[in-house]
């Protein structure tokens, strides 16, 4: 599972899995009971690509966060979120250096850590590794120009018909006498 596949949608808990999307809503799985769900667009919804955690020296993103977790616990469920506040802080703390704790509540480290134990019953971590976007000027294709595109001498030009039903409808003024 790709981590920009995962989501937190404002006001619901735990995480969601993207089934399909349009323009106007999101159909989403829920991750702890896996129930369907349309989510409209006017709800606030987060990738967790998204998602970082601030530090007393530069935001760290919440991918890294997940996997120095996994790591530090070989891949097992960390404590639970419902465990006391200072474990929850120490635990976060062995995972992530400087962190801000003037910026980062005791409810967001809750959160993460739950989040962690949720992504792990689901075995969605460690997450597959996204491919990057690459603009190398070798593997853009040539685009036509207009000498590389030279008629045979001959060639006609092709005829575009309008079908009858494309001609705009003439306006017609209809004039009204008053009677005074």
């Amino acid at each position: 599972m790709k981590i920009s596949d995962v989501l937190a949608i404002s006001g619901k808990p735990g995480l969601f899995k993207i089934l399909a999307s349009s323009p106007k809503n999101l159909v989403v799985e829920s991750m702890i009971d896996g129930k369907r769900s349309s989510i409209p667009g006017s709800l606030r919804v987060s990738s967790l690509s998204d998602i970082t955690m601030y530090t007393t020296n530069e935001d760290v993103p919440l991918r890294e966060i997940l996997k120095s977790m996994f790591d530090k616990n070989k891949g097992k469920p960390a404590l639970s979120h419902n465990a006391a506040q200072q474990e929850v802080k120490d635990f976060i703390d062995s995972v992530v250096d400087n962190l801000d704790h003037g910026r980062v509540y005791a409810s967001d480290l809750r959160k993460l850590v739950q989040w962690y134990n949720l992504l792990i019953s689901q075995k969605a971590l460690p997450f597959e590794v996204e491919e990057e976007k690459k603009e190398d000027k070798d593997d853009k294709k040539p685009t036509a120009t207009k000498s590389a595109a030279k008629k045979k001498p001959g060639a006609k030009k092709p005829v575009i018909r309008k079908s009858p039903s494309a001609k705009k409808a003439v306006a017609t003024k209809s004039t009204k006498t008053t009677k005074k």
